[in-house]
């Protein structure tokens, strides 16, 4: 009875640290950011101009290391509309940012981004080792001049 008693303390004291051991368990404190808007450069963009867009930060968040999104240009008042899109992902905690070619057609264009998903390397509030985005105003319109 003795041996018997012995044997499941021992038993007991080896399983012991299996059951109570949580320090291996990844910290939740990555949090997203939130975009504000979209901002262009140059504002006044000419047919064939290189335009420079950048995604601004509402919050910034934490810990996190790349977020997708996606972009769409059209242009509008006419039957046939100019549909640049495009998928991206940005590395770093950064303002997205990407370019695109201005088309040679005279008019007025939109630029529509949606964010999709960013990724950390440690859990998001809420358990998820990705979370969404947001972006307050994600379009802009500017005319496209000689």
């Amino acid at each position: 009875m003795k041996r018997n008693m012995l044997a499941l303390a021992a038993m007991a004291l080896i399983a012991c640290p299996f059951f109570m051991s949580c320090s291996n368990d990844p910290e939740m404190d990555s949090v997203p950011p939130t975009f504000k808007e979209v901002v262009i450069e140059p504002t006044h963009p000419a047919k064939g101009d290189t335009v420079k867009a950048t995604i601004k930060f509402l919050t910034e968040g934490k810990k996190w290391y790349k977020v997708s999104y996606s972009w769409i240009l059209g242009r509008s008042g006419q039957k046939n509309d100019y549909y640049l899109t495009k998928s991206e992902e940005s590395v770093g905690q950064k303002e997205p940012s990407f370019t695109f070619v201005v088309p040679d057609t005279l008019g007025n264009y939109t630029l529509q981004v949606r964010m999709g998903t960013v990724q950390a390397s440690t859990l998001f509030q809420g358990g998820a080792l990705s979370s969404s985005t947001s972006i307050q105003n994600g379009a802009i319109r500017f005319e496209v001049t000689e």
